[in-house]
């Protein structure tokens, strides 16, 4: 009797960046799914009828057991995995976390690959789904949270950027060699990490401020701009902003704490931020992690580690690694 599906295990990708897998029609699967790996990217293309498909496991119900299956680009290794995906043709129903959302062809659909998912093809339906670690996004598990969903393709901001990205990354990985494709995730990571700051941003502030609360909001956006100037000055503390701006320290604190913050706070979220993005420049292989730490504005590189995990789950050298495409020999053709 012929197999339901076939899975190709994640070492067998190593030595077969290409893998077509062909799925009968008529059993708990109907379609075909072809899909590459290059180091921490892999992309999926899978075509087929309507149908629903659930993933990482059996966990989300569904009214017809037959007409469930398994995502065919499971591979056994789910946990931690972020998978972005869309519709070249069919709309579908994504549920993830508790919420069932339309999906348009040409919308962008997050998914935690950890958590129970289901994608309900409504229509004959051609989906690519990217999927890379989570630590490759580089983002506080807060800010990865809001992700999760679909983002449809007619929405402002960075949506419609990253949309034709998606379907170019998938068309190219195919001829691209190892080092465009993972630039080319580095890419789509950090336009997920733009969508995640414009989905967790506050309200613009409504114009026309006056009196006390334009001159707070005046007073923190001079700080914001002096600190974002500076960060690399080891000096740098609510005293010597103070002072620049000829003001108390208490002044200072009492605006940042309208920020959601304090001063101290944001100042080391911001050295971070910019190690982060220094760190994680593709093509820059040898990096001292030390010496960006001080660039930055840290002087204990000890201290900088610890920080850096901290907020965003993995260590600064294993983060320039992840990026930079250092964790894995490229595949042999």
């Amino acid at each position: 009797m012929r197999p339901a599906s076939t899975t190709v295990p994640v070492a067998d990708h190593r030595s077969h960046p290409r893998e077509e897998l062909h799925l009968p029609t008529g059993l708990s699967f109907s379609g075909r799914s072809t899909s590459h790996r290059w180091g921490v990217l892999r992309v999926t293309t899978t075509e087929g009828a309507p149908q629903r498909l659930v993933g990482p496991s059996s966990v989300l119900p569904t009214p017809r057991p037959a007409s469930r299956t398994t995502l065919p680009y499971e591979a056994g290794d789910a946990d931690d995995v972020v998978g972005v995906g869309i519709h070249t043709a069919g709309t579908a129903r994504i549920t993830t976390h508790g919420r069932t959302l339309p999906c348009a062809p040409g919308d962008v659909l997050v998914l935690d690959m950890a958590a129970p998912f289901a994608v309900t093809e409504l229509d004959d339906f051609r989906l690519h789904l990217l999927r890379f670690p989570r630590g490759f996004l580089g983002l506080p598990a807060a800010r990865a949270d809001v992700l999760w969903g679909v983002h449809p393709r007619t929405g402002e901001g960075v949506v419609p950027l990253l949309a034709p990205l998606l379907t170019t990354v998938a068309d190219l990985v195919t001829t691209s060699p190892g080092p465009v494709a993972h630039g080319l995730a580095g890419t789509v990571a950090d336009l997920l990490g733009t969508l995640s700051a414009e989905l967790t941003a506050p309200p613009p502030t409504g114009t026309g401020e006056t009196g006390h609360h334009a001159a707070h909001l005046d007073m923190a956006h001079r700080i914001r701009v002096f600190v974002n100037q500076n960060l690399g000055d080891r000096s740098l503390r609510p005293e010597t902003i103070a002072a620049h701006h000829h003001v108390s320290v208490r002044h200072v604190h009492k605006v940042f704490v309208h920020e959601g913050t304090t001063l101290s706070r944001w100042i080391q979220r911001r050295r971070l931020e910019e190690c982060r993005r220094e760190l994680g420049r593709t093509g820059v292989p040898s990096v001292s992690v030390s010496a960006v730490a001080r660039r930055w504005g840290f002087t204990s590189s000890a201290h900088f580690s610890r920080c850096f995990r901290a907020v965003y789950g993995i260590s600064p050298s294993d983060w320039h690694r992840l990026r930079c495409g250092d964790h894995d020999p490229a595949p042999a053709r």
